[in-house]
C-alpha cells in the first residue's frame, strides 16, 4: 500500500513541476500560472504535492551548493 502512495505522490510531484515549469517556458504565461493556481486549488493532495516539489528543489540546492564548496576547497 506504501509503494502505491508513494507512487501517487510522485506522480502528482512531476504533474507540480509540468505545471510551475510551463510558467516560464510557455508562452502565455498568465494562462499557465491560471492553471497551475487551479491545479494547487483542486485538492489538498496537490497543494502537498507542490510544496513537496519545493523540497525536493531545496534539497537539490543544498547538494548542489555543498558539493561547489568541496570543488573549491580542493581548488
Amino acid at each position: 500500500m506504501h509503494g502505491t502512495h508513494q507512487s501517487e505522490a510522485d506522480a502528482l510531484a512531476i504533474k507540480a513541476y509540468e505545471l510551475f515549469m510551463a510558467t516560464h517556458l510557455e508562452p502565455d504565461k498568465d494562462e499557465a500560472r491560471a492553471r497551475l493556481i487551479a491545479w494547487v486549488q483542486e485538492r489538498p493532495a496537490h497543494w502537498r504535492a507542490f510544496l513537496a516539489l519545493d523540497q525536493y528543489l531545496a534539497e537539490v540546492k543544498q547538494i548542489l551548493e555543498s558539493e561547489r564548496r568541496r570543488t573549491a576547497r580542493r581548488e
